[in-house]
């Protein structure tokens, strides 16, 4: 039996793997038995979609040994996060008859995104709330942050201020103060990241959130002060800079 094609619904993006193999008789193509998506934050927030084919070399023990680009995306964003992920995939090993080969394989990827339902994502996020609140677990606080980031860096075309009543609703009313003034003014997806600083002080999540709140944030300000008038603007950047700050 000959394996020619295997298709993944990825989470936050949508990773398609088309896996063709040279026809040679008695042989059994590669599996792909585990992987890691590599979908950059910076990517699914600008929108960033497309689809980047791949040569990738198999050796005898089902590991990546090579990879290269035979169609760039365009996107060299994407084309890096292509090459990533690749690098992460192992396979059961190619045969011909019972002996493991090397093989290379043609690998389409295809990044697209999959689309945010907030009241969904509501009802993820207080169920894994609830979770945590009875077994405090690291791992339950990871899927929760992630479940987070998955709405603060959907494409910005996707996201406006009807998801700030979802927000605030998944929110602490600590959390929720910092948006005072600006509901109805500017999405809240930013104070997601204090929202999980808040929640869980101790955790390995709270400190994943601090740092790249930081590295969101320089772009973030540069949305805000084109999206409100200069006032409103410089208050809320000034607020949520002396939040991370104290």
């Amino acid at each position: 039996m000959i394996l020619k094609k295997i298709i993944f619904l990825v989470g936050i993006g949508m990773l398609v793997l088309l896996l063709s193999c040279p026809a040679k008789r008695n042989l059994f193509a590669p599996v792909l038995l585990e992987y890691k998506i590599v979908y950059p934050d910076a990517a699914r927030q600008m929108g960033l979609e497309g689809k980047v084919s791949l040569g990738v070399l198999i050796n005898e023990n089902g590991g990546v040994e090579q990879v290269r680009i035979l169609k760039t995306s365009s996107s060299p964003i994407l084309d890096s996060a292509a090459l990533e992920t690749a690098r992460t995939f192992i396979f059961s090993p190619a045969l011909v008859g019972n002996k493991p080969i090397k093989i290379w394989v043609n690998l389409p990827v295809e990044f697209k995104f999959e689309e945010v339902r907030p009241d969904e994502w509501l009802l993820n996020v207080r169920n894994l709330q609830k979770t945590i609140a009875k077994d405090y677990q690291e791992e339950k606080i990871m899927d929760l942050y992630k479940l987070y980031k998955k709405l603060i860096f959907s494409p910005r075309k996707t996201i406006d201020t009807k998801v700030n009543e979802y927000i605030k609703l998944a929110v602490l009313d600590t959390t929720a103060k910092l948006w005072d003034g600006y509901w109805n003014l500017y999405p809240a997806t930013p104070i997601l990241f204090f929202d999980i600083m808040y929640r869980y002080p101790e955790s390995y999540a709270r400190f994943e959130a601090e740092q790249e709140f930081k590295e969101f944030f320089e772009k973030e300000a540069i949305s805000i002060r084109s999206s409100l008038l200069s006032i409103s603007a410089d208050t809320l950047i000034t607020r949520l800079r002396q939040t991370i700050s104290e």
